[in-house]
């Protein structure tokens, strides 16, 4: 099971639970890296400031110091590990600032395969939390498809009580949305900034997703399927093939489909998703879309 590689990047496993700390060091000892397992925060924070760690694994509820409080020193710091935070606790406060998040109870071997992802990619900007209430989530996220991936999984936690099919298609949807935001509107320079405000309330969710660029229009759009004459919804098709650009195109079409509502502003470089929680909210049960 230990990895093909060269180089023995360093990880810190710090969880004052004897059993997932064993388990989950020992798995990443078999990969082929090379392990520091500690029992408690403070523990965990000199061992951070003593080693030049790669990764750490921490645990929230610790005695001593608490993982968020080793994230926060950590952070304050000189040393700078991505850190994964371990706990069953999904609020916005406390998986934010973390570079992952694993929901407790883990098979260790989805630590292994973190640790993997997480040490392939390199560093990039930071995403900066504006707010980080249950109910009202708002990021600026760098112009990156890793940084997109990494918020897509976080938002999709927070939406765990919704049904499966439900919360797939609000995934698929956002992931869309994200998507062109970094893609087209911020042409993927991390130097550039999305901005993202997920609102929850008993009846509906709302996304909000502003990118840098100067917009667009449907009409403009002949590459893809939404900019499209009815009688003819995939003429696309051959202007991506003229243009050598990848099969495709279906993805504003699609979540149009997907939205109850979906609003742009002026310069269609904002846009509002609006999903309705309950079926007496949304009677006519098809998205209002407005440019």
């Amino acid at each position: 099971m230990s990895r093909p590689s060269v180089s023995a990047e360093k990880i810190l496993v710090a969880d004052d639970d004897r059993t997932t700390r064993f388990a989950v060091s020992s798995m990443l000892k078999r990969a082929g890296y090379v392990v520091t397992a500690v029992k408690d925060g403070v523990e965990a924070l000199r061992s951070i400031q003593q080693t030049s760690f790669d990764l750490a694994f921490l645990d929230i509820w610790m005695p001593k110091l608490t993982g968020l409080e080793v994230l926060a020193r950590v952070r304050a710091g000189e040393s700078h590990p991505k850190i994964v935070i371990m706990t069953s606790d999904a609020t916005p406060e406390t998986l934010l600032h973390a570079y992952e998040y694993l929901a407790k109870p883990f098979p260790p071997k989805e630590a292994v395969q973190l640790a993997e992802r997480a040490l392939k990619q390199n560093a990039s900007p930071p995403i900066e939390v504006i707010s980080a209430r249950p109910h009202w989530v708002e990021l600026l996220i760098p112009c990156t498809r890793e940084a997109a991936e990494r918020i897509q999984s976080f938002l999709m936690k927070l939406e765990a009580d919704l049904p499966d099919d439900l919360r797939n298609t609000i995934g698929l949807a956002f992931s869309e949305l994200l998507l062109n935001a970094v893609e087209w509107g911020g042409k993927l320079d991390p130097n550039r900034k999305v901005r993202i405000a997920h609102l929850r309330s008993s009846r509906m969710l709302l996304y909000r997703v502003a990118d840098p660029g100067s917009g667009f229009s449907f009409e403009s759009l002949t590459h893809a399927a939404v900019g499209q004459p009815a009688e003819e919804p995939i003429a696309h098709v051959a202007v991506r093939d003229q243009l050598g650009i990848r099969p495709g195109g279906f993805g504003i079409a699609m979540t149009r489909a997907m939205a109850d509502e979906l609003l742009y502003n002026e310069a269609q470089n904002e846009v509002i998703f609006i999903k309705y929680l309950t079926a007496s909210a949304n009677a006519s049960g098809k998205a209002r879309v407005s440019p």
